[in-house]
């Protein structure tokens, strides 16, 4: 038996990405070196630490049970870790007492049930419940119970349907076609991926390292505030522009300032058999979203980080809430009440989507954190943890889901190479022609429909976190990791003007106008910049933690934002101070959407609302004018991490951890639809129609669900 310091590592990196701790997953992830190690991450399945440490600590209970003549003397049972690695707490051997001419022997286990008492910690049940393996139907996968901690462990999935037809292209726009059809023509070479080797930010005393962020699900912390966020003050004295600045809690507007509290979350792991996916899942990084507690497969110890508000005079420790539950943080945030915890509804069943009228597309090897349609043809892109972007063919007309898959290399050696790196972020240009792919390699790439690459944009120093087209298409907006954000021509792949006015990982970005755009970062500030000015055009400050994203309404005229401080907060150009000041969600807020109505839209006549989607399994529609919570949508039993409304803003699509897609009503609240996947859900996505919803999910797949005769 041997086995190496890398193999130690990489297993300790998995379970810290498993286990939610994305922040220590990524420092110790480079300063072990585990992007150099030759191990394939991909093979290695979920929970595969615990699997050992369980085996380890059953193989100490029967060491510690048997005699040293052989018989089993007195059974040690509900061992914890912690003893069996404690030499003064293991019971002796028994000792064994031969009287002359007998073969029989005699066992003195007084000590020993002494020992045996003081090795269980001093609680001693009479029901000697042993470690107990669970294995979910059809996965395969163990997870153990052991000591209160439930790990369960899934790979996911179904296979890969055998009449989709792959055609591969990576950077340097080579395609090969796996079924020997091609899908829109794969015209031979185009330009090549930016040489240079990889670069990635290495973390610094400074606390400047990011955690993982991945596939719009962006997150990155500074080390000084992994454990949590102190804000330096009370909460904001009142003035005279804060008179009309209302704080609503559980939809009630009063008018006060706030502070708040944040938590943090897990990384999925996908096991797979191809020996090009990434090491780690998708490299050296700590991939995947900033996920919940308990989210994926693995839920162990405390996942949540202790946060203490200077300002709120409370401490607040957010662990992990038991499946199919929603827990509530318990202490206030200064000055608004805590939302008492929200009950889960049965579903109707009535309302669940059936399977045929979902088309489950394989073939990524690695968890896929987004998906996108396209605004002018039902062709879905979706991005993976398998260094891979893929462009999905839904039409109508294709009953195949032909697939173009856009590998992401990167030049080393002199040789083209998969990256390895996360696909993080990408979007469709305007009319549908172009779609931009952001990685954890720290490039962002522009692709044709038909797979080809169009050009290749480097300039960041460190993954990017976020990318988008402007209306017009004529440039890109990226934020990375380096705490800048970068304004490119799409045309040429230049960078136009680089911004760096965040002191931390840029996470979020959206345009205001062409030219204009804000950006926010776990700096908690938000910067609004326009091309060609050198300076922020406005900066807003208010939140006390994080911010994890950044939406502009319809109109240009009002940004809002979300935080792990819990609180939605809406601005206004014209004002310096948030507008409202929106407490309800009891744990984080990881993303929000504007519906697509008001003036200036194509729904002119109908309201506008605002929806968030939150840890604390739910997701709430606001009335922004009035600075009220209008629905709490509460059937997902898992952290929310993805909104989007239908063209029409009459629905609203959301994808939780409980690998279920709902389909709500916006007028009523109530939900309309319902479909059960295979993993947790990271995006969900409307095509042009309104017709189909996409989504992504952490074990590989991506689905389409198709909604109409509804």
């Amino acid at each position: 038996m041997s086995f190496s310091s890398d193999e130690v590592n990489f297993l300790v990196y998995r379970y810290l990405q498993e286990s939610g701790f994305l922040h220590s997953a990524y420092v110790f992830g480079i300063e072990s070196h585990i992007s150099q190690s030759n191990i394939n991450g991909a093979l290695v399945p979920p929970a595969a630490l615990l699997t050992i440490l369980q085996k380890g600590l059953l193989y100490t209970e029967v060491e510690w049970s048997v005699g040293e003549d052989g018989e089993v003397a007195r059974p040690i049972e509900g061992l914890s870790l912690i003893d069996a690695v404690m030499p003064e707490v293991k019971p002796p051997k028994p000792i064994v007492k031969t009287e002359p001419g007998k073969p029989g022997a005699a066992v003195d286990s007084s000590s020993a049930s002494a020992a045996s008492a003081a090795a269980a910690g001093g609680n001693q049940n009479s029901s000697n419940s042993k470690p107990e393996i669970k294995i979910e139907p059809g996965t395969g996968a163990a997870g153990s119970t052991a000591g209160g901690n439930k790990t369960t462990s899934t790979t996911g999935g179904t296979s890969t349907p055998t009449d989709q037809t792959t055609s591969e292209v990576d950077s340097s726009g080579n395609a090969a076609n796996s079924t020997g059809g091609t899908f829109a023509g794969n015209n031979g070479n185009n330009q090549a991926s930016a040489g240079g080797a990889n670069s990635t930010s290495n973390p610094s005393a400074g606390g400047d390292s990011a955690g993982a962020a991945t596939g719009g699900q962006k997150k990155a912390q500074n080390s000084n505030e992994a454990q949590g966020s102190s804000s330096g003050g009370t909460a904001n004295a009142t003035s005279t522009d804060d008179a009309a600045s209302s704080t609503s809690t559980n939809g009630n507007s009063s008018t006060s300032s706030s502070a708040e509290q944040p938590a943090s979350g897990v990384t999925p792991a996908v096991s797979t058999s191809n020996p090009d996916a990434a090491a780690a899942g998708g490299g050296a990084t700590a991939a995947g979203a900033k996920a919940p507690s308990g989210a994926v497969t693995i839920r162990v110890g405390a996942q949540g980080n202790s946060s203490v508000q200077a300002g709120g005079g409370s401490s607040t420790a957010q662990n992990s809430a038991p499946s199919g539950t929603i827990s509530s943080s318990t202490g206030g945030g200064g000055g608004a009440g805590t939302p008492a915890a929200l009950v889960p509804m049965e579903i109707d069943e009535s309302i669940e989507i059936p399977e045929s009228k979902a088309r489950v597309l394989r073939g990524h090897e690695s968890e896929v954190f987004i998906c996108a349609w396209n605004p002018s043809r039902d062709l879905l892109a979706s991005g993976s943890g398998d260094s891979t972007a893929r462009i999905w063919d839904m039409s109508d007309a294709n009953t195949n889901s032909n697939q173009l898959v856009l590998r992401h290399c990167i030049q080393k050696g002199g040789a083209e190479v998969p990256s390895n790196k996360d696909v993080t972020s990408l979007d469709w240009n305007c009319d549908g022609s172009l779609l931009a792919t952001g990685s954890y390699d720290g490039y962002a790439r522009i692709w044709k429909t038909d797979g080809r690459l169009a050009s290749t944009l480097g300039q960041h120093k460190g993954p990017i976190f976020a990318l988008k087209w402007n209306k017009c298409g004529n440039y890109i907006l990226s934020a990375g990791v380096d705490k800048t954000t970068i304004i490119w021509d799409a045309s040429t792949g230049q960078c136009t003007q680089q911004f760096a006015f965040h002191s931390a990982p840029a996470l979020d970005v959206d345009w205001q106008t062409n030219l204009a755009f804000a950006s926010c970062s776990t700096d908690q500030r938000i910067h609004v910049c326009r091309l060609g000015v050198n300076e922020p055009i406005k900066t807003f400050k208010g939140h006390t933690n994080e911010v994890n994203a950044i939406k502009w309404c319809p109109q240009g005229q009002l940004l809002a934002s979300c935080s792990d401080d819990m609180t939605l907060k809406i601005w206004s150009m014209n004002r310096d101070r948030c507008c409202h000041d929106l407490q309800a969600h009891s744990k984080e807020i990881y993303t929000i959407k504007w519906s697509p109505t008001g003036p200036g839209t194509n729904n002119p006549n109908t309201n506008l609302i605002l929806a968030s989607a939150s840890f604390d399994s739910t997701v709430r529609l606001w009335d922004v004018e009035r600075g009220s919570c209008i629905h709490t949508l509460t059937k997902h039993t898992e952290p929310v991490y993805s909104v989007a409304f239908s063209p029409d803003g009459k629905h609203l699509a959301s994808g939780s951890f409980d690998k279920c897609v709902h389909i709500w009503s916006t007028q009523t609240g109530q939900l309309v639809h319902s479909y059960k996947g295979t993993g947790g859900i990271f995006e969900v996505c409307w095509n042009s129609k309104g017709t189909k919803v996409g989504a992504s999910a952490s074990d590989g797949s991506v689905f389409v669900l198709d909604l109409r005769k509804f």
